[in-house]
């Protein structure tokens, strides 16, 4: 197994694991958050509860939209129904076979 440093970039504080022999490069590990507490399972368990609240709002959103527009659409049916009660039925039109 080969020896190896874990260097940090004080910038983006991404995580390099170096082989000291060749000097290359085996793994990077960005970090999961912007402002990490350091453990990554931490990290990991914040950002997934972070997820969770952003979906639940999105499906509020989109239920209040639903809503919204089941709300639309009824009363537009209301209207043309209404409408259609009071002109009574359409006229059959004429057909070809009843010229004859």
């Amino acid at each position: 197994m080969y020896e190896t440093i874990k260097v940090t970039c004080p910038c983006c504080k991404t995580i390099l694991i170096v082989d000291r022999k060749e000097g290359k490069i085996l793994e990077e590990r960005r970090p999961i958050l912007e402002e990490s507490s350091g453990d990554r399972f931490q990290d990991a368990m914040k950002k997934v509860r972070g997820q969770k609240e952003f979906i639940e709002s999105k499906v509020q959103d989109t239920k209040k939209r639903m809503q919204d527009r089941k709300a639309k659409l009824d009363k537009i049916f209301e209207e043309e129904l209404k409408r259609a009660k009071e002109e009574g039925p359409p006229e059959k039109p004429l057909r070809p076979i009843d010229l004859d």
